[in-house]
């Protein structure tokens, strides 16, 4: 019953239902619990989880207080805070790009914001429906995000990747599987490059189709990054 009343810890509120809003709740890379309240959200996550300059975050991490042009008192509550790993702090704010052109007190807050940021030496990131991950890049994160934790790792398997792809032009994903040695279980080698993509210890385009109904696409093609054979 508690979990219903209170937010995460480290929050300073729960994330609100506006109708129809996708909302909810996720584990990070700290274990942490962060919440979303939108589709545009969870995609911010998503590429918090993958960004290994990103140590840690927090959503709703707090609610700042200013004045606006009339005098008036107002309180604002950031989307997030990011920890980084060379120790900078930044809040994010995540809107729609035509919401946030058309409302002063958006532009207000943002102003506000990036003021209260500066004199704390941290950074105010807007990100909007427009900068934030959208198409292929988004279904690949989407389908890939499960794959990113510790369970998937498996150094025999991802040595396996590593020496079929080594001195490999960028090949489609089909053609080294076809490769698989008698007693090597195949559902296995896929968590394994799964979670390796995740974590860019293989390289996919982002940007292009990847997984095609239930099977990768025609033009998926992985390889080894550049100065990553180990």
């Amino acid at each position: 019953m508690s979990t219903k009343r209170k937010p995460p810890i480290g929050n300073v509120r729960r994330v609100i239902s506006l109708g129809n809003n996708f909302r909810g709740v996720i584990t990070n890379k700290r274990d942490h619990l962060v919440q979303f309240e939108s589709e545009q959200e969870r995609k911010l996550i998503l590429l918090l989880e993958r960004d290994s300059s990103v140590t840690d975050y927090v959503s709703q991490p707090e609610t700042l207080t200013f004045k606006d042009e009339r005098g008036r008192q107002r309180r604002y509550t950031p989307d997030f805070q990011v920890w980084r790993t060379n120790g900078q702090i930044e809040l994010h704010e995540v809107t729609v790009q035509s919401r946030r052109e058309k409302r002063e007190s958006l532009q207000e807050r943002e102003v506000a914001a990036q003021m209260i940021c500066q004199e704390r030496g941290w950074r105010y990131v807007v990100h909007t429906d427009r900068t934030l991950p959208s198409g292929c890049e988004y279904a690949n994160l989407d389908f890939l995000s499960p794959f990113r934790v510790q369970c998937y790792a498996d150094t025999e398997y991802e040595n396996w990747w590593l020496g079929k792809l080594r001195k490999q032009e960028p090949i489609h994903p089909g053609l080294v599987l076809s490769q698989i040695e008698q007693g090597v279980e195949a559902s296995a080698l896929l968590s394994s490059l799964y979670y390796m993509l995740w974590h860019s210890e293989v390289e996919m385009s982002w940007h292009q189709p990847f997984f095609w109904q239930g099977d990768f696409h025609p033009r998926a093609r992985i390889w080894l990054p550049q100065g990553g054979e180990r």
